[in-house]
């Protein structure tokens, strides 16, 4: 069986799987070393692989080299990477999304937009070639910074607006942000698409179901998207 695990900067996503298959589903806000040994004691797992975005997990990686096959991320990543680029400073995150739109569309020109905490755009080309693009706030980020610092109001949900004209606070912070981060994606859709021809698109991660159907031409993958990427980098290592 093969262990994914899936650290972001809110949750954790962990998945067992065999031979491409499901197994096991878990989710923590809080994973550590004794969350993983309780999975270790439970599961037969040969192979492992982190995507980790947050902090550090030295005691996690350990129990990890110690009790399984290893394959760490970066390492085997560049082997599938055609461009020669650093990767050092890329988030695992990130690279894992472009072995996953490598395993799912392999001969196309793929643009990967993660909307988590933050919202990704990174484009693999039907060359393979990782092309990273920019980062910026994710919704909830924008939120809670308007929240806290200019109205001070505790908003924990926004809807998709039906039009742009606002009737309060609320329906103004809908419209401004989260229009605004369509507007944003459809720009960056568009100028990609000039440059890449019959490019994929790709919106993944939590957020990615507020603007399910809103945005023309594009792939609304699962959250779990990632953990594709994943399943490839521990195939081409078994």
């Amino acid at each position: 069986m093969n262990l994914l695990v899936d650290i972001g900067n809110t949750l954790a996503k962990i998945r067992i799987s065999s031979k491409n298959k499901i197994i096991k589903e878990y989710v923590f806000q809080k994973f550590d070393d004794h969350e993983l040994k309780n999975i270790l004691n439970k599961y037969e797992i040969k192979f492992s692989i982190i995507s980790n975005v947050s902090k550090p997990t030295p005691a996690i990686v350990s129990v990890l080299k110690k009790h399984t096959d290893y394959v760490s991320l970066k390492q085997n990543v560049k082997k599938f990477i055609s461009n020669d680029i650093d990767i050092s400073e890329v988030g695992d995150d990130r690279l894992a999304l472009f072995c996953s739109a490598l395993s799912k569309y392999p001969k196309d020109n793929v643009l990967v937009i993660d909307l988590g905490t933050c919202i990704t755009y990174d484009l693999k080309t039907s060359k393979n070639e990782y092309m990273p693009g920019g980062i910026s706030p994710g919704m909830y980020l924008r939120l809670n910074s308007i929240s806290e610092n200019t109205f001070n109001i505790d908003v924990k949900k926004l809807q998709h607006p039906t039009n742009l004209f606002a009737t309060d606070t609320i329906s103004s912070l809908s419209i401004g942000i989260i229009k605004g981060i369509q507007y944003e994606i459809e720009g960056f859709i568009n100028h990609y698409s000039t440059i890449y021809d019959k490019l994929r698109v790709v919106i993944n991660g939590g957020d990615s179901k507020i603007f399910a159907g809103k945005i023309k031409n594009t792939i609304f993958a699962n959250s779990n998207f990632i953990f594709e990427g994943l399943e490839l980098l521990i195939s081409k290592n078994n």
